[in-house]
């Protein structure tokens, strides 16, 4: 062999040893779920009812309703690559095969979930493959960049992922409820049983691995989870509260209109109560961890509420 390319091989990371016994059953029992409930966007879902309920709305519900699901769609879309860097994080990291898994399988579902949205966007009307929104498209980005996560250790920042998992859930069973077609309905349903397990993940992550963390470390988990959460998805992701005026105002007629015609949004009032909701519960799973939550202005006012839930 050249010499040149041995040093090159030398220089990658060390994949050895790859450990293929389990260490973790209740890890490996949502690998199992996940193998169980594979569904297919394509297949399992009508989309052409949709289309043809579509074509009884009004232009401007089927653009709000597009832009919605597109928004939707961006944000499943950009969980991959995170999935990705946590994947290679676990190979070199030597982790069990069934935590491997599971990272495998979030990044599958996760896709499988953009793709669920972005045929919602096209049957409503038009995907948008770019935000037509000037501020969407700087905000989103910012949603991505994981560098915080990745100065934690290894569990640690798929925790502070997993929390997000669990608004996320709150938000989307709400958008459930109100999707009145079955192609909408049937699609919030199936990534709602995706999202139970990777909410079930996190609080495995809580039970097994929480207590090694020092007491900086859950302060910054906790820190990390408020400025992610203060920083991009109040921009318009979540809740539009954080939006600049002239898009907070946009953005909410939008999707006020999706949700007055029963396309799996939510209204904008109505979100920041589900948000101020899921944070309590949230800090009643973390507080057991010794994990600081810190309050969020735009969501809990004075604190209130963050004291309530410390109560």
């Amino acid at each position: 062999m050249d010499a040149s390319m041995l040093e090159e091989t030398i220089q990658n990371p060390n994949p050895y040893p790859v450990v293929a016994e389990l260490h973790y059953d209740d890890i490996w029992q949502l690998c199992v779920q996940a193998r169980e409930l594979a569904w297919d966007p394509m297949k399992d879902i009508d989309w052409a009812s949709l289309r043809d309920f579509a074509a009884t709305l009004p232009q401007e519900v089927r653009d709000a309703g597009a832009e919605w699901w597109s928004l939707r769609a961006w944000m499943e879309h950009g969980a991959t690559p995170y999935g990705a860097e946590r994947y290679r994080d676990a190979v070199f990291e030597h982790l069990p095969f069934e935590v491997k898994q599971h990272v495998v399988n979030f990044i599958a579902e996760e896709l499988r979930h953009h793709e669920a949205s972005f045929r919602i966007a096209a049957a409503l009307g038009e995907y948008q493959a770019t935000p037509r929104s000037d501020y969407f498209r700087m905000v989103i980005p910012k949603f991505h960049d994981e560098k915080d996560e990745k100065a934690m250790p290894f569990y640690a920042g798929m925790a502070v992922n997993t929390l997000f998992e669990q608004l996320s859930g709150e938000l989307l069973t709400a958008r459930y409820k109100n999707a009145r077609h079955p192609a909408i309905r049937e699609s919030c349903k199936l990534i709602l049983r995706d999202e139970a397990r990777h909410i079930a993940f996190g609080r495995i992550l809580m039970r097994r691995f929480f207590e090694t963390l020092s007491a900086e470390q859950k302060r910054m988990l906790g820190a990390k989870f408020a400025k992610k959460l203060r920083g991009s998805l109040l921009n318009g992701v979540y809740a539009v509260v954080n939006l600049p005026e002239d898009e907070r105002k946009r953005s909410a007629r939008a999707r006020h209109l999706a949700a007055e015609y029963g396309l799996g949004a939510t209204f904008p009032d109505e979100e920041v109560q589900i948000i101020a909701d899921a944070l309590d519960v949230i800090r009643r799973d973390v507080a057991p961890y010794d994990v600081p939550i810190p309050v969020i202005p735009e969501i809990e006012g004075d604190g209130a509420r963050a004291a309530r839930a410390a109560e």
